[in-house]
């Protein structure tokens, strides 16, 4: 414990858990209280100042565009000569399932059935039109634009580990070429810092809130135990059993495993799916939606809805734009550590490429049968998902599938082993968000990761008993707002990094120094 304590950020650590500690007690003993400052904060983000996540997804989007194309993206992460670290094939597969996670499995499936009579652009509910949109949209919400978001924190992640070789992977610490190699130190960097570990908790609770009714209503329909608060709360302490594995297991021996699960699970599952379900239709479907995305992409990018109620930008663009936000520490951080010894335009092509192919495997197939039996009039699931909610059309939806006792096995098991890996990592950044100087190759201290985990489980509990998905929704909503100008603070740091080591460099000399290693980046920078 001493130990823990003696590489513990402690200002970051104990104000972060106290905040947490405060949410629980208030939710606890004073839930009103807690519910109008969420709703109360949430109303003036999302009516006020509801245009800033859009705008803060357009300079994302500039900024990939930027680096990629401009001299910049030639930086190769590591020496010269060195080898990636994991090869193409491997590094494209943990981007592609860091994209794909129980949210999507669950959302997949019913996200398009909402878009049916939740309409965007004021469609007519249920038309020929809200069909195509609905399919669409889906895969807008969880494509290139999400993915964007990540590009400054993965940029500058990437920059400060391996161009400045710095051995802190904290967001406050990608902030220092901006600010002096002392603002690390500062009131500012630690409010940044609880900013970050705040808007990780809010980004895992919200895949447990999405996750837990599921999972209960989907094992009550194999057991017959009622789908109540104790069932809720048994999936919870499932979860938590398994990432209590995978911690002391250690890394290797946790996560890899896990991981190496998940793709297992994933290709059965798949393969079983598309083996029994119209796949000549989803096809035609997916065509469908590539051309109108293509075509409709920067009015997509740019709505607001000004002279509207606002009601779909709100409830659904806004909460997913600040839901990635609150991801950007965690894919940050996963996608440098993966990409050692690659160009900074691979990296950033890959993880735009690879998530979104991730994300949008189970959006299109999944969205696309939900909305094929809807309208084929197989199951009326707009019906079921209004009374039922997420886990009705899951469960209504597995059923119609051949051998449905299995699907919702294998259903199960792969949202189970999904969310105990993303559990795991964020647990393992939080730690190195909460410590000081810790080396980039070391894990934090067990128990610092531990505490988090507990943190997460007893706010997810809160929060799903008190509020439901609707109130966890909101609250992601509310801290990802702080985080747009984290990103905007990171986009402008880590380009300003870049002009000062190699302002003066042309493309070409940027390609001899980094491509060919025909001269040391450190001489370059000492120059």
């Amino acid at each position: 414990m001493r130990e823990a304590l003696k590489e513990m950020d402690k200002a970051v650590y104990f104000t972060a858990m106290g905040l947490i500690a405060l949410i629980v007690l208030t939710l606890a003993f004073c839930p009103d209280v807690i519910i109008g400052f969420i709703q109360g904060a949430f109303q003036i983000v999302v009516g006020k100042l509801g245009w800033m996540y859009v705008l803060v997804n357009v300079i994302c989007f500039g900024m990939f565009f930027y680096l990629y194309f401009s001299k910049y993206g030639n930086i190769k992460l590591g020496k010269p000569d060195e080898k990636p670290r994991f090869s193409t094939f491997s590094w494209a597969a943990m981007i592609f399932t860091s994209g794909a996670g129980s949210s999507t499995v669950i959302l997949g499936f019913a996200e398009p059935l909402y878009y049916l009579t939740d309409t965007p652009f004021h469609l007519k509910a249920m038309s020929t039109k809200a069909y195509e949109y609905a399919h669409m949209y889906g895969q807008f919400h969880w494509g290139f634009s999400a993915w964007a978001f990540y590009v400054p924190a993965v940029t500058a992640i990437c920059y400060m580990l391996y161009i400045r070789d710095s051995k802190d992977v904290k967001i406050s610490n990608t902030m220092t070429p901006l600010f002096g190699e002392r603002f690390t130190h500062t009131i500012l960097a630690k409010i940044i810092d609880v900013c970050v570990v705040l808007g990780i908790v809010a980004s895992i609770t919200t895949s447990l809130g999405l996750g837990v009714p599921v999972m209960s209503k989907l094992i009550s329909d194999l057991t017959g135990i009622p789908a109540n608060m104790w069932m809720q709360i048994f999936v919870f302490a499932v979860w938590f059993a398994i990432f209590g594995w995978s911690v002391f297991r250690g890394l290797n021996n946790g996560i890899r495993k896990l991981t190496n699960l998940n793709m297992i699970i994933i290709g059965i599952f798949l393969a079983g799916f598309v083996c029994v379900t119209p796949l000549g239709d989803l096809i035609s479907m997916e065509l469908n939606t590539i051309g109108l995305y293509l075509d409709k992409l920067p009015r997509l990018v740019f709505y607001t809805d000004p002279f509207g109620d606002k009601k779909f930008v709100s409830g659904w663009t806004m909460f997913y734009w600040g839901w990635w936000l609150t991801f950007i520490p965690i894919m940050g951080i996963f996608i440098a550590k993966v990409s050692q010894g690659r160009t900074l335009k691979q990296v950033l092509l890959g993880q735009m490429v690879y998530g979104t192919l991730g994300c949008c495997t189970f959006l299109g197939l999944l969205g696309g049968y939900s909305l094929y039996l809807q309208r084929h009039g197989i199951v009326n699931l707009v019906a079921i998902l209004a009374k039922e909610g997420n886990e009705g059309v899951v469960l209504a939806i597995l059923h119609t599938l051949p051998l449905p006792k299995i699907f919702i096995v294998v259903t199960i098991v792969l949202c189970f082993v999904f969310l105990a890996t993303t559990i795991d990592s964020t647990a393992l950044v939080l730690g190195n968000a909460t410590s000081i100087h810790l080396d980039p190759n070391r894990d934090p201290h067990l128990y610092n990761r531990f505490s988090w985990a507990i943190a997460i489980f007893v706010l997810a509990i809160a929060l799903t008993l008190v509020g439901g998905l609707n109130l966890i929704q909101k609250f992601a909503i509310d801290i990802g707002f702080w985080l747009i100008f984290i990103t905007i603070l990171l986009s402008i740091s880590v380009v300003h990094a870049m002009k000062e080591d190699y302002g003066d460099k042309t493309k070409e000399e940027m390609i001899e120094i980094f491509q060919n290693g025909k001269a040391e980046r450190k001489e370059m920078k000492d120059e």
